[in-house]
């Protein structure tokens, strides 16, 4: 019995908002949006892959290509995810308001890519929960994992006819992220991180090479297997496919030998039997103890780098971190300063510490239309904080288009039978505390 009130009064605060997604409110999203919101979603996944194949077999691209591509495919979810519902435009004009307030505090310096970087999550989670067909989600995961493992074995089997048609150092070149000079002189192959200098940690004889598949570089690979197996895990016996799912990710993780993709899907699991008894304020506030931490190390007892390691990223966070001035930590001031290698250092100088707190605050916070939604969403607050600790890869459309999707689809989705037994006993524990609370009102 006393575990049943425990659990009851964690998920009461899960429930509370389920009333913002009741399926009642609004018709299902027609055919023609679920179809379409699909094709946008595997877009995303591949349309780097393409530019890439265009770059090396058919003519030369730049940056403007992946820019275009980019805001076709976001402006298209925006149409999608359009309903009579206030909260997409309201948040929209809001956040590109504060951005507009933070270029005129840097002088006018404005940096759209941070403005890009909210928006493609904005989008994807909100026609998520228009949609909110978990049914969907399962689909669209398992087709893009077919496709990232394909495209992933002919990379692994036949890794010289992959680079004749798809020469990723050739298409980062194009792109002008890289210079010929940081690749001394080469201009034909797989991306600089494709190979691992050091014996590989996850099955050693598979070789040094580091698979990338449609997403050109491994370190995605990691991120998107930890997405599909938190689906899987989430969605349980309701997801027929769950069990090649989790099999998929692991191909994908010793493919891509993706160390953080491993610990984190272990980590996941682990936690797995306690989402629903951790409280949104400790997540809430978790990132930014975090920070705290990592910045008193760095000023402490870290100098630079560290070695190629979970460890050596964590110092690498701290180093750049105890870099960032005042002003810039505040968002009044723009730096120089190399982030890509910190998501909290690179949300920092993106947002300023304001606004990472609000956009933070504001995910941990989502209503949720059922409290089993809580356990997907739980997994995805790990997985960013766990992955913004050693990386801003998170903001990149190529995985986050799927992650945003799914958690829109299950923060949504209100099953129309009858309730899951956690509904049922969060809603008794509301029956029970309101006649208190009436006569404490009288």
């Amino acid at each position: 019995m006393s575990r049943d009130w425990a659990q009851a009064t964690t998920l009461s605060a899960f429930s509370a908002p389920a009333a913002s997604f009741s399926n009642a409110e609004s018709p299902a999203a027609p055919q023609a949006v679920r179809l379409l919101t699909a094709l946008l979603i595997v877009g995303a996944l591949v349309f780097n892959f393409l530019l890439c194949f265009v770059n090396t077999r058919i003519t030369g691209i730049n940056d403007n290509y992946v820019i275009l591509s980019e805001m076709a495919i976001v402006g298209s979810v925006f149409l999608l995810a359009m309903t009579r519902r206030s909260a997409l435009y309201l948040l929209v004009a809001v956040f590109v308001s504060y951005m507009i307030f933070l270029f005129a505090l840097r002088g006018g310096q404005f940096n759209l890519k941070s403005v890009r970087d909210i928006l493609i999550p904005i989008a994807f989670y909100f026609v998520g929960t228009r949609i909110r067909d978990p049914k969907l989600g399962d689909k669209l995961v398992v087709i893009s994992a077919l496709i990232v493992v394909g495209i992933g074995l002919f990379e692994y089997l036949a890794v010289d006819t992959f680079i004749s048609y798809f020469n990723v150092i050739g298409y980062y070149l194009a792109r002008g992220t890289v210079t010929v000079d940081q690749l001394y002189g080469q201009t034909k192959g797989l991306f600089i991180s494709g190979v691992r200098p050091e014996a590989r940690t996850i099955l050693p004889f598979l070789g040094q090479h580091r698979v990338s598949s449609v997403f050109l570089e491994p370190v995605s690979m990691g991120n998107f297997a930890v997405i599909i197996y938190s689906w899987a895990l989430y969605r349980g016996r309701e997801f027929a496919g769950r069990w090649w799912v989790f099999a998929l990710a692991f191909v994908v993780v010793a493919l891509a030998d993706a160390r953080f993709g491993l610990y984190t899907c272990v980590l996941i699991t682990v936690l797995y039997p306690f989402y629903n008894y951790i409280p949104r304020i400790f997540w809430s506030v978790l990132p930014f103890i975090l920070l705290a931490v990592l910045a008193i190390y760095g000023i402490t007892s870290v100098t630079g780098g560290g070695p190629n390691d979970i460890s050596g990223r964590f110092a690498v966070t701290a180093s750049i971190l105890t870099k960032l001035s005042t002003g810039v930590v505040l968002g009044t001031e723009t730096t120089d300063q190399f982030t890509a290698d910190s998501g909290i250092a690179y949300s920092l100088t993106a947002f300023g510490i304001g606004g990472f707190v609000a956009l933070w605050v504001l995910f941990v916070n989502a209503p949720l239309a059922e409290a089993r939604a809580w356990r997907f969403h739980s997994m995805a607050i790990v997985y960013l904080l766990l992955l913004m600790l050693i990386s801003d890869s998170f903001y990149s459309i190529k995985t986050a288009a799927l992650l945003w999707f799914l958690l829109g689809c299950s923060d949504a989705y209100r099953r129309n039978t009858s309730r899951t037994a956690e509904d049922r006993l969060s809603a008794a524990r509301h029956r029970s505390s309101r006649p208190q609370s009436m006569s404490m009102a009288r």
